[in-house]
């Protein structure tokens, strides 16, 4: 019996365009080994905004793949099962703190590392892409950028959106002084892929956007690391 390729996929935020966003989109469909998915998508980081759930709809709509969706800020029952029943999960993007405020009350950190180990593809944007990590920089508690615990699944700490000035150099001031593990910083348009929690391919929408690795000395582009691990 073959080993379980346990897979997340980050993407650091959307992209420039309908067409860097579709793009990213096809990326992570192509990951799976299906011809038809059942891709679910949980938009708890915006309070399961209406907007942002059709938008789901619409932007894999034209994939053939069986889409739903599950609302978590109001109810958690039969979550396990409609989990484990998908081949994809795409998290949407929002306020990272609310969101596993509602993960850690609920004890859902458990269900998505059975998922996780199951082969269920686990991904997101923004606040979708950094919740697996050891460590999160966000800004989602309303005190400027800050770390925050993740659910674990990933080792090290991450940050999206580090294609803003700011964000990459306070990622990389927490490194340096001890407030954050080693980690990755994703820019916007750009998908990285951990294979037990491992960094194994960066993929950009967007062209001169990356993603990098950081420790206390040192800030290379991804694509280098991976070639050194």
């Amino acid at each position: 019996m073959s080993k379980i390729e346990k897979k997340i996929i980050a993407i650091g935020g959307v992209g420039v365009s309908p067409e860097s966003d579709k793009e990213l989109d096809n990326f992570i469909i192509n990951h799976s080994k299906k011809m038809k998915n059942n891709i679910g998508f949980l938009g708890t980081a915006s309070k399961d905004d209406k907007e942002k759930i059709n938008k789901f709809y619409k932007r894999f709509d034209y994939t053939s793949s069986e889409l739903s969706h599950f609302n978590l800020t109001s109810d958690i029952d039969g979550f396990h099962e409609w989990l484990l029943n998908k081949d994809i999960v795409y998290v949407g993007g929002g306020n990272t703190f609310y969101m596993l405020e509602i993960w850690k009350k609920n004890n859902l950190e458990k269900i998505f590392k059975d998922a996780y180990k199951k082969g269920l593809i686990l991904s997101g944007v923004s606040a979708g892409a950094v919740c697996w990590f050891d460590w999160i920089l966000s800004d989602s508690m309303g005190r400027g950028f800050e770390p925050l615990k993740g659910i674990n699944l990933i080792e090290g700490s991450c940050t999206p959106h580090s294609s803003n000035t700011e964000r990459i150099n306070e990622f990389e001031f927490n490194i340096k002084n001890n407030k954050l593990p080693n980690g990755v910083a994703i820019d916007d348009g750009v998908a990285v892929v951990f294979i037990d929690g491992k960094p194994t391919e960066v993929y950009s929408s967007i062209n001169n956007h990356n993603a990098y690795f950081l420790d206390k000395n040192t800030k290379i582009n991804l694509k280098e690391y991976i070639k050194n691990i």
